[in-house]
């Protein structure tokens, strides 16, 4: 029992030095730069300026109905551009919007700050859309150009999405 109370009493000493020991002193001096690390794999290219977003499997009954799109600001309503597009259940293209067939019509009834708006004729169902937001650039190769001017003067049909993704890279 004796042994039990001193071995605990060492113990209690040894852990108060220990931590009496440590102090808040000065950090040492700053060691020497290490080697350089391995280059990592290239990133895919891309446009910073430029974002597409994709709904899928989308329906809603003929009336107006909202998209959120945070990427929507009164900057880019001011000096960008946003282009929607539409493709049908079971459709292997991408549609400009205004969509019109036959009878029926699907046009962009309002963009402001986080939203756009579309209005359609018919009901729809099972449809993809995607909005694609081009930002306005002071640096334009183009200067005193919009968006769409730029794009125009470049040879490129806003309404045909695939020559939008082409020029900006943007993925089918």
């Amino acid at each position: 029992m004796k042994i039990l109370k001193l071995s605990k009493l060492f113990s209690l000493l040894f852990a108060l030095l220990l931590f009496g020991a440590c102090s808040d002193g000065e950090d040492g001096a700053v060691g020497p730069q290490g080697e350089q690390g391995v280059q990592g794999e290239p990133g895919e290219d891309g446009n910073a300026n430029v974002k597409s977003y994709l709904f899928e499997d989308q329906s809603f009954m003929a009336g107006e109905v909202p998209f959120d799109l945070p990427a929507v600001t009164q900057d880019i309503l001011d000096n960008g551009v946003v282009l929607a597009y539409l493709r049908p259940l079971n459709a292997n293209l991408w549609f400009g919007i205004p969509y019109y067939y036959q009878t029926s019509s699907l046009t962009v009834y309002g963009i402001f700050p986080g939203t756009v708006t579309l209005s359609s004729t018919f009901d729809v169902n099972n449809y993809d859309f995607r909005f694609v937001v081009i930002e306005g650039t002071d640096g334009s190769a183009f200067k005193g150009m919009g968006v769409e001017q730029e794009l125009k003067q470049a040879g490129v049909d806003v309404s045909d999405f695939y020559q939008v993704a082409d020029y900006y890279g943007l993925d089918y």
